[in-house]
């Protein structure tokens, strides 16, 4: 995680290995991400495409990253929500190229 006061990053908290800023509610928010993500994990093996991306946005809400998105484009194609599951492509590309600022929400149009 990096540290938002002097960007280093840091591999366990509950304070910055540099600065010693207190990072115990980004923690706490990256667990809460964790177990949202396992979560959308579980409803996609039980077949409940819709749950899983409402936790996959969840998650990503939390944090954009790419395993969001990948888990929704799966969980969009088992519910054969195919322009969903193009969305969460594209995405994931503007992700993969940096792009964070034209990432959309998985549900919009």
């Amino acid at each position: 995680m990096r540290c938002p006061v002097c960007k280093a990053d840091n591999l366990q908290g509950p304070q910055c290995r540099r600065c010693k800023a207190d990072l115990t509610l980004l923690f706490a928010l990256e667990e809460q991400r964790q177990r949202t993500l396992a979560e959308a994990r579980r409803c996609l093996r039980r077949g409940e495409w819709q749950a899983a991306v409402k936790h996959a946005e969840t998650a990503n809400w939390l944090r954009s990253d790419e395993d969001a998105q990948q888990l929704a484009a799966v969980a969009h194609l088992v519910g054969r929500d195919f322009a969903g599951a193009w969305r969460c492509y594209q995405n994931w590309r503007l992700l993969r190229q940096g792009d964070t600022g034209r990432v959309r929400s998985f549900f919009s149009a």
